[in-house]
């Protein structure tokens, strides 16, 4: 049996805890949830809009996310991979995440679910200070590069 190492571990336990199901709002926490829709732009790269509901209303959000180095592929083809999510807003506010991934095989070749627990970093604007985490679900198509997603988490500030 090989050992495992001590990243390999924490990717399989952020894994398991991206299936967890909605977080509930802290004191000094907004629930947030929404959808997303991001392409492929080069082979590390994936840009598009989400649908954010926060603080009671629903905004869109231009959305990065950037695959921070190659994934580590286990037998049964299983993907994972730490990757980062900037959401940035209409009045010029963001936050980013940083994020570790779990993508499993699909019937389809070349299409995986998609599992992320996404810890936000830090922003901009408004969300200056953020902290929090996102629970990021959705199905990524590696031959199109299509990835469609929803999520859920909260959001606070300093």
């Amino acid at each position: 049996m090989k050992k495992l190492s001590i990243y390999s571990v924490l990717m399989i336990l952020c894994g398991l805890l991206s299936f967890a199901g909605e977080t509930k709002a802290e004191p000094g926490f907004e629930k947030v949830r929404g959808t997303g829709h991001t392409t492929a732009i080069n082979q590390n790269t994936f840009q598009g809009t989400a649908e954010v509901r926060i603080n009671g209303e629903t905004v869109t959000a231009n959305v990065t996310t950037v695959l921070l180095g190659a994934p580590t592929v286990t037998e049964d083809g299983t993907l994972h991979a730490a990757t980062s999510h900037t959401f940035v807003f209409a009045d010029g506010s963001s936050f980013v995440t940083l994020d570790s991934a779990v993508l499993s095989p699909m019937d389809v070749p070349g299409v995986y679910r998609l599992n992320t627990r996404a810890t936000i970093l830090d922003g901009t604007g408004i969300y200056a200070g953020a902290n929090g985490s996102l629970n990021i679900h959705g199905t990524i198509n590696l031959s199109s590069g299509v990835v469609d997603w929803r999520f859920d988490g909260r959001v606070g500030g300093e």
